[in-house]
């Protein structure tokens, strides 16, 4: 999971960063609503949370500015004060998928984090399950099938295939490709991924012909797409 919280409080971070860090979640701090405004044109997270207050503008501003303007599919986590109904309230009105109140418990965050992602993931797979060309997989084996028709893939094939098809209708960054395949190497860039997308399009046939496009989306990344 590539996550971006939206915090001026470095406590309210780092327990956020320590609740929901794990080998598969890579996490973004941002202090200013204006600054994650700016990094939301040009790249993809899988979940934002978002506090309330901010040193430039509130947190309602930045979650209308992003469903109006930039994703209204992106998941929201919208953090209140203790008795500020209102608060929650607008929250929910502007597009927040769940709303968490300080102060914040490690279960109950890592519960709505949980329970967003499925709600997410199911409604991407739902459109595509059991469809013919459909693709299975096994984590355990790190392999792919179509069909029945086993594809041979590397390990990091398989995980960049895992990825798109967890995303399936979504473009995702080239940053965000990068942080979650190739975890934080330095002697990577973005043109390692686009071969690597470039030979993955061609073992796996990902062509409208056969039911699926895997396409460049200009100055953002990659979109896998079930037509």
């Amino acid at each position: 999971m590539r996550l971006a919280i939206l915090s001026g409080d470095a406590e309210l971070t780092a327990f956020t960063t320590h609740t929901l860090a794990d080998e598969d979640c890579v996490c973004h701090h941002f202090t200013l609503g204006s600054a994650m405004l700016r990094a939301l044109r040009r790249e993809t997270f899988d979940l934002l949370v978002l506090d309330h207050a901010l040193p430039d503008m509130t947190g309602i501003r930045v979650l209308g500015t992003i469903r109006a303007v930039i994703s209204a599919q992106i998941p929201v986590i919208y953090v209140t004060s203790f008795h500020a109904e209102r608060d929650e309230i607008c929250a929910l009105n502007a597009g927040a998928d769940a709303c968490v109140v300080r102060p914040l418990e490690a279960g109950v965050l890592r519960a709505r984090v949980s329970s967003v992602l499925r709600r997410v993931r199911a409604a991407r797979q739902e459109s595509v399950a059991g469809s013919p060309g459909t693709f299975e997989f096994d984590p355990v084996a790190c392999s792919v099938s179509r069909d029945g028709i086993p594809i041979p893939l590397t390990a990091l094939q398989f995980r960049l295939t895992l990825l798109f098809y967890q995303h399936i209708g979504t473009t995702l960054s080239r940053e965000h490709i990068l942080d979650l395949i190739w975890k934080g190497e330095t002697d990577v860039n973005t043109r390692s991924v686009d071969a690597q997308i470039s030979r993955l399009r061609a073992k796996l046939r990902l062509a409208p012909e056969n039911g699926y496009r895997l396409a460049s989306v200009h100055g953002r990344g990659y979109r896998l797409d079930r037509l």
